[in-house]
């Protein structure tokens, strides 16, 4: 399992702090990290511990979103609900949890904090998810044991954590 940005988040800041995050997550756990930047706003990414790649909102939503039936069961609003808004596609400042061939498992629909959207969204927020796995324990996913999950586990085979 990989985590991986679509970036840039609209807010310098969030995008900041979403870089130091994933370098924390894999500096800290050994977590791969990757960036698919596909609204470029805040300038050059350096040193950055993953692969960082260049690509448009069509290519990623086809390629991660579109279609994907694991993705459909495991975020709501679907992909196609929650990444197109007003027929424009709106990828970028999310998060993605993608397994070990490529397919994404998770993905937040919301960039940004759950504090700017209201209650009870915070599943949902791509900030709110980087900043709980980064504090561990995590109940999201087991960033000791991530190697050996799937994206299918109800708890970490290795450890027994239970993961939501």
């Amino acid at each position: 399992m990989r985590l991986r940005y679509y970036a840039d988040a609209d807010i310098r800041e969030h995008h900041e702090h979403v870089l130091r995050l994933l370098r924390r997550l894999h500096d800290d756990h050994g977590i791969d990290v990757e960036i698919d930047r596909i609204d470029e706003q805040h300038g050059p990414i350096t040193e950055f511990p993953g692969e960082v790649r260049s690509a448009t909102p069509e290519a990623v939503y086809e390629r991660d979103l579109k279609r994907n039936r694991t993705l459909n069961q495991s975020i709501e609003p679907t992909p196609s609900e929650g990444f197109k808004r007003y027929g424009k596609l709106d990828i970028a400042g999310n998060v993605a949890l993608v397994d070990d061939e490529g397919t994404v498992q998770w993905a937040s629909t919301l960039p940004g904090y759950a504090d700017g959207y209201g209650p009870g969204v915070e599943e949902q927020t791509a900030m709110d998810f980087l900043e709980e796995i980064a504090t561990s324990p995590s109940n999201r996913f087991c960033v000791e044991c991530l190697h050996l999950l799937d994206g299918d586990e109800r708890f970490c085979p290795a450890c027994g954590s239970e993961l939501r």
